[in-house]
């Protein structure tokens, strides 16, 4: 399955009226990204400590999963998100890229 890298940040655009409302978003977005991690599709998942952004290590099916998981945060956060590989998947990509350019050349 697909793993990816999202760093978001509060949207700057999209100021919170107040300290209460802003801190009723936060929780919620925990609470929310909390079950999340404990089902499985959120890998891991930090937050900067001045509660501006973060980083999410995310593990969907698809990127439109991936869509639809993070659609409902992008009226209040920004989002940059990147496909990753593991470990293991950047070895042999490296290896078949590296066989792919020996056999080009002879």
């Amino acid at each position: 399955m697909p793993k990816f890298y999202v760093r978001w940040r509060v949207n700057p655009k999209r100021p919170f009226k107040t300290a209460e409302e802003l801190e009723k978003f936060v929780l919620h977005m925990l609470e929310e990204v909390k079950a999340e991690l404990q089902g499985g599709l959120a890998k891991d998942w930090g937050i900067c400590v001045d509660g501006s952004g973060g980083y999410l290590i995310y593990e969907a099916p698809s990127e439109a999963d991936l869509f639809a998981s993070l659609h409902k945060w992008m009226s209040h956060v920004d989002v940059d998100v990147r496909q990753v590989l593991t470990v293991e998947q950047a070895i042999e990509s490296r290896k078949a890229a590296a066989s792919q350019a020996g056999k080009q050349v002879s």
